[in-house]
């Protein structure tokens, strides 16, 4: 291929994080017209219920703050990034993001309560809990440590 369109096929992960930012927001705003428009969270025997757009505006923003984030440190500040690092914590975050939907897509289509007025979210919930302890203890360390070490590493000198 020619070497103009590569660059132009090339996504930059701060990109990939605003357009996951604007599909959840778009999801958020979907769905908050729709009868059951709660994201429930069954923790024990306490029970959190938020507004879909609540938790769509929340997680749609912390998306575009993490790639607000990359976006400084590469383009305004000019560092280089550890590109596997940004690669595992690109594919924890937007596979997360990915596998939730799955998971719901897949309960709603497959996994069906004989009692009408009890909800089978134990599936969600599970995978709620999995996911929040990959991107709290892996993902975000990860994001972090990369954008320390891009910000405080040494640039090469270009020599004329």
């Amino acid at each position: 291929m020619n070497k103009t369109l590569m660059n132009l096929i090339k996504i930059k992960t701060y990109n990939l994080f605003w357009l996951v930012a604007l599909i959840i927001l778009m999801i958020g705003l979907i769905q908050d017209h729709f009868e059951d428009n709660t994201f429930d969270i069954n923790i024990h025997d306490t029970y959190f219920v938020i507004a879909h757009l609540h938790f769509a505006i929340f997680l749609s923003l912390t998306y575009y703050l993490i790639g607000l984030g990359y976006w400084i440190v590469q383009k305004a500040m000019k560092r280089k990034l550890i590109n596997v690092l940004t690669i595992i914590h690109s594919a924890i975050l937007n596979g997360s993001f990915l596998v939730y939907w799955l998971v719901i897509g897949y309960s709603k289509a497959f996994l069906e309560t004989p009692f009408p007025l009890f909800d089978n979210y134990q599936l969600i919930n599970q995978t709620l809990v999995i996911l929040t302890i990959l991107i709290l203890l892996i993902g975000q360390p990860i994001y972090i440590i990369n954008l320390t070490i891009g910000i405080f590493k040494k640039q090469k000198k270009a020599y004329s």
